[in-house]
């Protein structure tokens, strides 16, 4: 008798706990807008941020047209912005805090266990803490320097090793920004408007 009456309290108790039924209907636009450039920064902070190369030009003035003897440049290699700047990792756990509150917003309707910071504070917070990271990585520029031992004489080539920054860093900055910003305007309009 008792396992029978146990039942229908226990039924009661499912029926009064909220489902989760995933809806990504209960985003706003500038929530799906940073949850993509969010992901999609991810595989740009792997990607090309710099490319080495060596480059080895004749000396001024050795040769009377020096454009038949232009510098020869040998592409070394390529270099990613998380092996560049091994901190550039970080975000990702902005980014896995901006998935999990939307997956949890779309499955609930809203994230219940925050009171402060409400669930789109901690959006924005999260991408501009993404935004930190990378503006952080793509403010150390590399410059020119130069490999040229002094003690060869001045006929000697001139070999430079140069860093020249790819269009990787330029898009992982822009992602990171437009994801911060769609965040905070997102923030900024639910508390103006609901």
């Amino acid at each position: 008798m008792a396992s029978q009456q146990a039942a229908p309290a226990e039924s009661r108790d499912l029926a009064a706990s909220p489902r989760f039924a995933l809806d990504a209907r209960r985003w706003t636009r500038y929530e799906a807008i940073t949850l993509a450039l969010s992901l999609l920064l991810l595989f740009f902070l792997s990607g090309p941020w710099y490319d080495v190369r060596f480059a080895e030009c004749p000396p001024p003035g050795l040769y009377a047209h020096p454009q038949l003897h232009p510098c020869r440049i040998t592409d070394i290699t390529s270099v990613g912005g998380t092996a560049a700047h091994a901190y550039v990792w970080v975000t990702v756990l902005p980014s896995l805090i901006i998935v999990a509150v939307l997956v949890l917003r779309a499955g609930f309707g809203r994230v219940s266990f925050l009171a402060w910071p409400t669930d789109r504070q901690l959006l924005a917070g999260a991408a501009c803490a993404s935004l930190v990271v990378v503006l952080t990585a793509f403010l150390t520029r590399s410059g020119i320097v130069s490999v040229r031992p002094h003690r060869f004489p001045p006929w000697y080539a001139i070999s430079q090793l140069s860093i020249i920054w790819e269009s990787g860093a330029d898009i992982a900055l822009a992602l990171a920004a437009a994801a911060a910003a769609a965040a905070v305007l997102n923030a900024v309009m639910t508390r103006h408007h609901g």
